[in-house]
């Protein structure tokens, strides 16, 4: 029998390294049970939850093709996480003569191995949620004692071993010029050509853009205010610009958004 092999890992608690050994043991199932690997569909850092992945949905179409009559998979949890995506594209599959096959899980061909199977696809969900659960409420923690949850600071702010946030001065005394050139009436585009010219690039390493510099002119980080689901805490970050002329940015750039353009 001709199968291909689908592996897949997500980005929160795996690497390459699990694809690697996903692969391992599949080419092993495949060998001991005489089948013959014809193609691999492999998704990185992509969840389970969705079936919106890019290789995924190229095996689904691919099966039209009816070049192959399985698809072999570590456990069942690698081919989908949630029981209704799994229906579907398992039904898809089956139309086209092919089976979905678990390489470390032992279902029988007969009516108890659809029982068992069940049980699995249902654990594999019930896993999924209980983990979105914690991640979730960990965060909601973290928030609470104004840590960061892992997403970008933003220019100017760095982050501790035990997630506390604290100032870069050298990046910290970039973004008050920025603010103090605005607020002297200098206009984005020149503050943003000023910028690349020096090669001052933002906090994710690009060269700065009218959306980057908005951003950055808007952040009410560079105040003290930290920032968690829309919910603001005075005093959760440690102050960059005074309220002043933070405030005084925010009333020029309304002002100048309201204004006619210049020729």
């Amino acid at each position: 029998m001709n199968v291909v092999i689908y592996a897949r890992f997500s980005s929160h608690s795996q690497t390459e390294q699990s694809i690697e050994g996903q692969l391992k043991v599949c080419y092993e199932y495949a060998e001991s049970n005489h089948y013959t690997v014809v193609g691999e569909y492999i998704d990185r850092a992509i969840s389970g939850t969705t079936d919106n992945r890019a290789e995924f949905q190229r095996m689904i179409s691919d099966s039209d093709r009816h070049t192959f009559e399985g698809v072999l998979v570590y456990q069942l949890d690698r081919f989908a996480r949630n029981r209704y995506d799994s229906a579907i594209n398992k039904a898809k599959l089956k139309k086209n003569g092919v089976r979905v096959l678990s390489a470390k899980e032992n279902i029988a061909d007969d009516a108890s191995g659809i029982l068992v199977e069940g049980v699995l696809e249902s654990m594999a969900e019930y896993y999924s949620v209980e983990l979105s659960q914690k991640i979730h409420r960990g965060m909601a923690i973290n928030a609470e004692k104004c840590l960061s949850n892992g997403s970008n600071p933003g220019l100017g702010f760095k982050v501790d071993a035990e997630r506390r946030f604290y100032v870069d001065e050298e990046e910290a005394a970039i973004v008050r010029e920025i603010y103090e050139r605005y607020a002297s009436g200098e206009t984005k585009a020149e503050i943003i050509r000023d910028l690349k010219r020096r090669r001052v690039k933002t906090s994710l390493g690009k060269e700065f853009s009218p959306n980057s510099l908005s951003h950055l002119l808007s952040n009410k980080r560079y105040i003290g205010v930290y920032l968690y689901k829309g919910k603001e805490t005075p005093g959760g970050m440690p102050r960059i610009l005074d309220d002043d002329l933070f405030y005084r940015v925010q009333s020029m750039m309304n002002k100048n958004k309201n204004a006619p353009a210049r020729t």
